[in-house]
């Protein structure tokens, strides 16, 4: 999935010779207001910054020589050569073609209208990229009963929605609170990712309609991008389900448990549940997949027909609740992106523990 672009840690000067600490700066380049991240690792700088208007990142990276910074940005080719003045940076932005603006940068303050909102622990670089943008009411629309309401913020056209009723209002409360964090951390990942001509690189990023059950409430969120600096084009669909009684969002390994004994707790760097994953669950899920989707998971005819019984597929698979079940989505290697996400791999109501028609 998108994205967690993530970017590194900051530089600040604890004395007259800049420190291998960290901070964030903002200020001026010529007449355009900016907001610059950098990081010292024993003399190699690396970084971002962007452009209050466009907020889009630009990478940097450059050398660190006494208490001058030579650094490239990387899309755009442009120089920027920095030195301590006092508590901040001064210096000169020469553009690719030529163009030099003086730049004169101070250590950041946290925003007073940074979005409410955000998830928790997002820094004080990404609350500057986010402070003063919006999220807009839009149109309603009811299913089965229960209202909903999109969304959407207008510099990078994000849209998700928000329950307005059908659910008890502190399980509403609980799920749109995480439904804001999701949409913030998706215009995040939007600005994190320029293409490489300097413009956005998300192609496209929007939630499908969500089901909306009884007991139970999911999406699906589709994305597809080229960021700068990527090998090649990427894309994901990103389910999310929450329980709709205690507003909890869930995990995968709680709606679609196997094999005996406790599960061990999601964590990409445990090999207890890596192991899980790869030797427990994805063999019962292509079990699960030849009991309820025989023809689909018959073996491949030719070495172009997708392979469904190859468990590592299942292994880690996008998913979501809806209307019919339990909805999984392979993920393959590159070579095999087609055969991502079937829209047939759905496993039966009937066949998830602890649920039942009267509670979906």
């Amino acid at each position: 999935m998108i994205r967690s672009l993530s970017l590194a840690l900051l530089l600040i000067a604890a004395t007259p010779a800049l420190a291998a600490q960290s901070a964030v700066y903002e200020g001026t380049a010529g007449p355009a207001q900016i907001v610059v991240q950098l990081s010292d690792d024993n003399g190699a700088i690396t970084g971002a910054y962007f452009y209050r208007r466009t907020r889009l990142d630009i990478t940097l990276s450059g050398q660190l020589h006494d208490q001058a910074m030579n650094l490239t940005a990387d899309i755009t080719q442009d120089k920027m050569s920095l030195t301590r003045s006092g508590a901040g940076l001064t210096g000169f932005l020469t553009t690719a073609k030529g163009k030099k603006f003086p730049v004169s940068l101070h250590p950041a303050a946290a925003p007073a209208d940074a979005p409410a909102g955000l998830p928790a622990g997002t820094d004080l670089y990404e609350r500057l990229r986010l402070a003063g943008l919006k999220l807009a009411p839009q149109e309603t629309e009811t299913q089965n009963g229960k209202t909903i309401r999109w969304y959407r913020e207008s510099l990078t056209g994000v849209r998700l929605f928000r329950l307005e009723s059908g659910y008890a209002a502190p399980a509403m409360t609980a799920i749109n609170h995480t439904l804001a964090q999701h949409q913030w951390s998706t215009v995040s990942d939007y600005l994190q990712c320029p293409g490489s001509d300097g413009k956005p690189g998300v192609d496209n990023d929007k939630s499908d309609k969500p089901w909306l059950g009884a007991a139970y409430v999911s999406y699906i969120w589709r994305s597809s991008w080229d960021c700068a600096g990527t090998a090649h084009p990427d894309f994901s669909a990103e389910g999310h389900s929450f329980d709709a009684r205690s507003g909890r969002e869930l995990t995968l390994d709680q709606v679609l448990p196997e094999g005996h004994g406790p599960i061990p707790p999601e964590n990409d760097n445990d090999s207890a549940w890596l192991d899980y994953r790869s030797k427990v669950f994805a063999p019962a899920v292509v079990a699960l997949m030849k009991q309820y989707h025989p023809a689909e998971m018959a073996p491949p005819k030719d070495a172009d027909d997708c392979d469904y019984t190859d468990a590592e597929a299942w292994a880690f698979p996008n998913w979501v609740l809806t209307e019919k079940g339990l909805w999984l989505g392979a993920v393959n290697g590159r070579a095999e992106r087609a055969c991502d996400s079937p829209d047939w791999a759905v496993v039966p109501w009937s066949a998830l523990p602890k649920t039942s028609a009267a509670t979906q």
